[in-house]
C-alpha cells in the first residue's frame, strides 16, 4: 500500500511538472477529482453518479445548453421496454411526469401526451436536468467548453497509461482553460477525449467475417459487396421541433444555402398529385398528441452526410452541421414558400413553424447535432450481435439494452438497375446485458467511455438511445468513486461490487438473463461409429435448476435425447449441426449450437439465414407473441405482411416473398428444413415451394403450431444436383395470417 500511494504521489508531482509548464498562467489550471466531458445525458448522470459518492465533479459541456439530444430536439423518447429502465434514468422520466402532473393537472391532456414522461418538450428536458445537477453541490457545470487536446502521462513508466489533463477551448472567453483530475469520464458523441488518449477505435462498418455476425457490413447491393465492411456510419440529422400552434410559431426562416431542388421530385410531385393533403402528413405521429402541440421532425436525413464528422477538426465538423441543417430548412422552407406548390397548400403549411419558446438562443433551431453513430471504442470487450440474440446475459452487466437494431439510411447504391437507400436491416430484439467491460478502454487505468461504447455497429444501432447512455453514464459515474475509492484501476473495479451499487440506486440488471452452461463432446473428432458422449454442464452462475434438456444431432429440429449426458453415434463424415436446448423452473431458455467435426469432416449441410434469401415485399423483423418464458432467438425472425397487423395496400394484402437459393456441394439426397418461430397471428397456409433435381414439391405449412422445440422444421428429402439449380421458396399469396421465416437448411444424407 506504501508503495502504491508513493506512485500516486510521484504521479501527482509530474503532473503539476507537466502542466504548469505546458499552460501560461496557473490560475487556469481547474482541478476535480472526478472530470466529465460531455453534458449529455450520460455525462449528466456520470457527474450526479459520482458526486453522490461524495466526490467533486467538473462537468464540462461544449453548447450552452446540457442534455445532448435529449433536451436537444428528441422529444420523442425511444427506450424499448421501459421495464429495464432503471435508476437515474427512471428518475429523469419520473421528474417529467411530475412537471407535466404540476402544471397542468393529474387529467390533463399534457399529462397524457407525455406518455408516462417519454414525450416532452425540449426546455422541459434541459429544466428537468438542470435540476438534477443543482441538487449536487459537487458538481460544477463549465458550458460553452470544447475540446481542444487530451495530455496523458509523459513518462508512461512513472505515470502509467493514464489521462492527466482535459484541455479545452472557452468558447466564451476565447482562451484555454485546463482540467486535472483523478478519473476522466468521456460522455461526449464525438469521443475526443478518447482518442487524444490513444485509445483504440473504428468508425465504420465491420464485415459479415470479422465478428461472425448476419446483419455486419452492407446488406443492398450487387451480390459480391453484400456483407463486406466499410468506413461509412448512419445518417446524421437535426431533430427539430415543429409546432402546428400558430400563437407559438415563427415560420420556417431561408437558410444561407438554400437549395430546394432534392425535394422538387419527392414531396413536390407527392404534394402535387395529392397524396400529401397537409404539411402535417409527412409526419408518422401527427396523429398522436405531444405536450405543447410540438412534434418531433425526423426527416433531416441525407445519406453519406455523416462521413468524414467523426475524425473532423471543428472546423470540418461545422461545414458538415452547417450542411445538414440548410438541407432541413431548405425541405421546410420549400414547403411553404415555392411557387410551384398549389397555394392551398402552401398556406396549410405556413400554419406550422418553429416553436417560438425552444432554443431562443439559436433561431428556435436545435443546438445539437443529431451524431447517431461515430467513433466506437475498442475496449475491454466489443459487443456483439449475437450479444443481442443470443449469449445476452452477462455477468458483469451495468445496464439493458432491448431497443431494435436501428440503422438510418448509410448511403444509395444501384440494385437491379434502381437506386436505393441502404442500411443495415432493422431488426427487434429481447432485453441483453451490457457488460462493464464495453466501457472500459483496454489500458488507459483511469477514463470511462459510456458513449462511445465498445460495439460493433450492429450492436451499435441498438444500443443508442439515449436512455441507455444515461444508464451506462451511471454506471461510469459509480465505476469512478468505486476506481478512487480503492485506488485502483478502472480495470480492476469490482464488478460485483459496482453492480450491487448500482442496483441500490435502482439499477434494472440481468434483464437478459438466461441459463448458464457449456456444451462439451469426447471424442473431440469422433469418426463414423464412434459413441459420442455430450454433457450439459450447468455453471455456477445459473439463478434456476434446469428442469429440461433436449438435443438436436441432425440440425433439422427433431429431438433425439434428453438429459445432461447422453450418447450419440454419427455415420455421416461431414460437419454436423448440433443443437442443445435448455429451460430452467422459472421458465427461461436457451439454445447453444455447435459444428461437430466427424470423419473427413467435410462441409456438405448448406444453411442460409433470411439475410442470404431474395426478400420480396415488405419485411418486419418483429417478435413472435406466444412463446412461452423468454424466447431463444428471435431478433432476426422476419415476418412477411398477413391478415394480422400487416400493411394493406389499396385493400389487398401487399405481397411478399422469401427465396433461398443455396450452392450444394454435391449431388445426392438432402434433407430441407426451414427455420422460424411459430406464433398465433401467422399462417396455418403458407404456400411453400421447393425446387429439386426431379421436379419441383409444392407444400402447404402451418406457422401457428409448433412441431419442434427448436427453430428447425423438417420440409421433405429431396434429390439435388451440385450446384444452384434448386431452390425454396415462400409466399403469403392468399394466407390466413402472416408468414415467418429465419432461415433455410439442405442436410446431406448421401448419394
Amino acid at each position: 500500500m506504501a508503495d502504491q500511494q508513493q506512485s500516486y504521489t510521484t504521479m501527482k508531482l509530474l503532473l503539476s511538472i507537466l502542466l504548469l509548464g505546458s499552460t501560461a498562467n496557473a490560475e487556469e489550471l481547474i482541478h476535480r477529482e472526478v472530470i466529465v466531458y460531455g453534458g449529455t445525458p450520460a455525462g449528466i448522470m456520470a457527474a450526479i453518479a459520482a458526486a453522490r459518492q461524495g466526490h467533486d465533479v467538473a462537468l464540462v459541456e461544449m453548447n450552452a445548453h446540457v442534455g445532448g439530444m435529449v433536451s436537444g430536439g428528441l422529444v420523442a423518447t425511444d427506450m424499448g421496454d421501459r421495464a429495464t429502465v432503471g435508476g437515474l434514468a427512471d428518475d429523469f422520466f419520473k421528474r417529467i411526469v411530475q412537471y407535466y402532473t404540476d402544471k397542468y393537472g393529474a387529467d390533463s391532456k399534457e399529462l397524457k401526451a407525455a406518455r408516462k414522461g417519454t414525450t416532452f418538450e425540449p426546455h422541459v428536458a434541459e429544466l428537468i436536468f438542470e435540476q438534477m445537477l443543482a441538487g449536487q453541490p459537487r458538481i460544477q457545470v463549465w458550458k460553452k467548453h470544447r475540446y481542444h487536446a487530451t495530455q496523458i502521462g509523459a513518462d508512461r513508466s512513472l505515470a502509467g497509461n493514464r489521462v492527466t489533463a482535459l484541455v479545452v477551448d472557452d468558447l466564451a472567453a476565447n482562451k484555454t482553460r485546463t482540467f486535472t483530475g483523478d478519473v476522466f469520464i468521456d460522455a461526449s458523441y464525438e469521443g475526443d477525449l478518447m482518442a487524444g488518449a490513444k485509445v483504440p477505435y473504428r468508425v465504420g462498418r465491420e464485415g459479415r467475417s470479422e465478428y461472425g455476425e448476419q446483419l455486419a457490413g452492407v446488406s443492398m447491393g450487387p451480390k459480391e459487396q453484400i456483407g463486406m465492411g466499410d468506413h461509412r456510419t448512419q445518417a446524421y440529422n437535426y431533430r427539430v421541433s415543429i409546432t402546428s400552434n400558430t400563437a407559438n410559431r415563427v415560420l420556417f426562416p431561408k437558410p444561407e444555402h438554400y437549395d430546394p431542388s432534392p425535394f422538387i421530385p419527392t414531396d413536390g410531385k407527392r404534394i402535387k398529385a395529392g397524396e400529401v393533403k397537409g404539411f402535417g402528413d409527412f409526419f408518422t405521429t401527427i396523429d398522436k398528441a405531444h405536450p405543447g402541440a410540438k412534434y418531433d421532425a425526423n426527416w433531416g436525413d441525407f445519406a453519406g452526410n455523416s462521413e468524414g464528422y467523426a475524425e473532423g477538426s471543428w472546423e470540418t465538423r461545422g461545414r458538415i452541421a452547417a450542411r445538414i441543417r440548410d438541407g432541413f430548412l431548405s425541405r421546410l422552407y420549400y414547403s411553404q414558400n415555392d411557387p410551384d406548390l398549389p397555394e392551398a397548400f402552401r398556406n396549410e403549411a405556413r400554419t406550422w413553424g418553429l416553436p417560438k419558446d425552444e432554443f431562443v438562443d439559436n433561431g428556435n433551431w436545435p443546438f445539437q447535432l443529431y451524431i447517431r453513430e461515430g467513433r466506437r471504442m475498442l475496449g475491454a470487450y466489443v459487443l456483439r450481435e449475437q450479444d443481442l440474440t443470443q449469449d445476452r446475459w452477462k455477468p458483469d452487466g451495468i445496464a439493458t439494452g432491448s431497443y431494435g437494431i436501428d440503422c438510418h439510411v448509410v448511403q444509395h447504391l444501384r440494385e437491379n438497375g434502381k437506386l436505393v437507400a441502404e442500411h443495415t436491416r432493422h431488426v427487434a430484439v429481447n432485453n441483453y446485458d451490457i457488460p462493464y467491460r464495453s466501457i472500459v478502454p483496454p489500458d488507459v487505468e483511469n477514463l470511462l467511455v459510456p458513449v462511445c461504447v465498445s460495439a460493433s455497429h450492429v450492436a451499435c444501432c441498438s444500443l443508442r438511445m439515449e436512455p441507455v447512455y444515461m444508464m451506462l453514464g451511471q454506471a461510469a459515474g459509480t465505476a469512478a468513486g468505486i476506481a478512487l475509492a480503492d485506488k485502483k484501476p478502472v480495470q480492476n473495479v469490482d464488478a460485483k461490487k459496482l453492480r450491487s451499487l448500482l442496483v441500490e440506486q435502482g439499477a434494472v440488471l440481468d434483464a437478459g438473463y438466461q441459463p448458464q452452461l457449456k456444451l462439451t463432446w469426447t471424442p473431440a473428432r469422433p469418426k463414423p461409429g464412434d459413441k459420442v458422449i455430450f454433457k450439459a454442464i450447468p455453471t455456477s452462475q445459473n439463478k434456476n435448476t434446469l428442469k429440461q434438456i433436449q438435443w438436436d444431432f441432425t440440425g433439422n429440429g427433431t429431438v433425439a435425447a434428453e438429459g445432461e449426458r447422453v450418447v450419440h453415434v454419427f455415420e455421416g463424415e461431414k460437419i454436423h449441426n448440433v443443437s442443445l436446448l435448455v429451460a430452467d423452473t422459472a421458465g427461461r431458455r436457451r439454445m447453444l449450437t455447435a459444428e461437430v467435426p466427424v470423419g473427413s469432416a467435410e462441409p456438405l449441410d448448406v444453411t442460409l439465414d433470411e439475410f442470404d434469401a431474395e426478400l420480396a415485399g415488405r419485411w418486419n423483423g418483429t417478435f413472435p407473441d406466444n412463446i412461452a418464458g423468454l424466447p431463444l432467438r428471435y431478433s432476426d425472425v422476419f415476418h412477411g405482411p398477413g391478415i394480422h397487423r400487416d400493411q394493406v395496400v389499396r385493400g389487398k394484402v401487399a405481397p411478399a416473398r422469401a427465396h433461398f437459393q443455396p450452392t450444394l456441394p454435391r449431388e445426392g439426397r438432402y434433407q430441407v428444413c426451414l427455420a422460424f418461430r411459430p406464433s398465433k397471428t401467422q399462417a396455418t397456409n403458407t404456400p411453400v415451394v421447393v425446387k429439386h433435381a426431379e421436379g419441383s414439391a409444392k407444400l402447404t405449412l402451418n406457422q401457428r403450431q409448433e412441431t419442434t422445440p427448436f427453430i428447425w422444421v423438417p420440409l421433405g428429402e429431396y434429390h439435388f444436383k451440385a450446384g444452384n439449380s434448386g431452390f425454396l421458396e415462400l409466399r403469403n399469396a392468399d394466407t390466413d395470417g402472416r408468414i415467418a421465416v429465419d432461415g433455410a437448411r439442405w442436410i446431406w444424407l448421401g448419394k
